[in-house]
């Protein structure tokens, strides 16, 4: 079915599920139709994160912030903040809620609101029942550098002393922006240090972290193929996803003693340490002695093989596509359709991205199918692509499904209209600069 427009003026659902999802849409409303009757909404999408997966995602707080201050409701933002900080986060409290809070308190304080710096700094909290949860450290090191870090870092000192269990890393150090980066960041800790027994424990406590993580794993580069081999066998209790970093620096040579042992393999736990060799690079040839580890009833066997021959061509791999496909299982079919596409294959494709439910499954089919179009471009694509534009609850799938569109110039205006406002900056930025080359193209 054709994916028709939105039509403005939106109503609060339309408008809430925009915000969720960071359609420009939402902020396309606010431009043009004010936010008459749409506040709560708006400041119920600040403090509550609606973002699928806020790792990999942009950051919603830049974005939602701009909304807020097109409809003037930065003061209702404040005091809605500020109610909910008068009690401690409960144990059952949404963690990403709270850090949403407190990027939402950062636009607020770097906009010129003393209220929310305050609100900010308060902020700063150990999630209980946890070892090393920790609200607003990064949001206040992002804004006010050295001093911000110096302040987190002596709470964290102080939490460490309270209780041994408190665990740190060296995330904010290094991701410190200030003249010379992690280093100052450090020395000036390290002086600090000195006359504060708080900062003195937190610098304990990340040696410690970082002697902990590089004695963790194995060697990488130390290991011959044939002494990976080995230990894939003699290990059965290390899943070996290191395997993956000494793959990356082995040649060709050494990939093909490992395939061969692969070949050979008989045991599944084994055969899936010795397939993450090839978790990226892939497979150097198909044998069909790799079927049976495709079709395992193991999951996790039956996807580290899917990993590994995904950019494999070969007919027998095609007609296992097709038959996951009529089975019902369309992200495995799609990811071995990619390197299997023969012209057609959209139209079989697209009309099943509709027919998954779940958030989790609308976004596995949807990536997916991207990278089938990525790989193989395609005019036909287009209404598979506007699904995924409208469908996917990741903004991150959706840009790449935009770009797409743009390289083959068939995305309709209407869309690029409101892409040019999504929440995903590379986004908003492909637009901006397509929209520049076709001013600049036109006599």
């Amino acid at each position: 079915m054709p994916i028709a427009p939105p039509v403005f003026p939106l109503d609060s659902t339309v408008f809430g599920a925009a915000l969720r999802t960071g359609h420009g849409r939402a902020l396309q409303q606010v431009q043009l139709h004010g936010v008459q009757g749409l506040g709560d909404t708006l400041i119920d999408s600040c403090i509550r994160c609606g973002t699928y997966d806020p790792q990999c995602e942009a950051r919603r707080a830049p974005w939602l912030f701009s909304i807020v201050e097109c409809a003037g409701l930065q003061t209702s933002l404040v005091q809605a903040l500020a109610g909910l900080l008068k009690e401690a986060p409960a144990e059952d409290e949404a963690h990403n809620d709270l850090d949403q809070r407190s990027a939402m308190l950062r636009e607020l304080t770097a906009a010129g609101s003393a209220d929310a710096r305050r609100l900010l700094y308060a902020s700063l909290v150990r999630l209980p029942g946890t070892s090393a949860d920790v609200i607003a450290a990064d949001d206040i090191v992002e804004l006010d550098g050295i001093e911000g870090l110096v302040h987190v870092a002596r709470q964290m000192g102080r939490w460490s002393q309270e209780d041994p269990r408190f665990w740190v890393d060296d995330r904010l150090v290094e991701q410190c922006t200030v003249p010379g980066g992690a280093t100052a960041a450090l020395a000036a800790l390290e002086r600090e240090a000195q006359t504060d027994p708080y900062l003195a424990s937190y610098l304990q406590v990340l040696t410690q972290t970082r002697a902990q993580r590089n004695s963790s794993a194995p060697d990488a580069a130390a290991f011959t193929a044939e002494q990976i081999v080995v230990y894939a066998r003699d290990h059965p209790k290390d899943p070996c996803h290191w395997f993956r970093g000494w793959a990356r620096r082995a040649d060709a040579s050494e990939l093909e003693t490992v395939f061969l042992a692969l070949l050979d393999a008989r045991e599944p736990e084994y055969a899936t340490r010795l397939l993450r060799c090839f978790a990226q690079q892939g497979v150097p040839r198909f044998d069909s002695r790799l079927l049976p580890w495709l079709v395992h009833p193991d999951p996790m066997l039956g996807m580290t093989a899917l990993n590994a021959v995904k950019s494999t061509r070969h007919p027998d791999l095609r007609t296992l596509a097709l038959r996951w496909m009529a089975d019902g299982d369309l992200e495995g079919g799609i990811r071995l359709l990619t390197a299997n596409f023969e012209p057609g294959d959209f139209a079989l494709c697209t009309p099943r991205l509709e027919s998954v439910g779940d958030e989790d499954g609308r976004h596995r089919l949807a990536s997916n199918f991207v990278a089938m179009c990525e790989a193989n471009p395609s005019a036909d694509a287009l209404e598979g692509l506007i699904n995924v534009y409208e469908f996917s609850p990741c903004s991150t799938c959706r840009h790449k499904a935009v770009n797409v569109l743009v390289d083959l110039d068939i995305a309709p205006d209407w869309l690029r209209q409101e892409a040019r406002l999504d929440v995903d900056p590379e986004t908003r930025a492909l637009l901006y600069v397509e929209t520049w080359q076709r001013s600049a193209d036109t006599p």
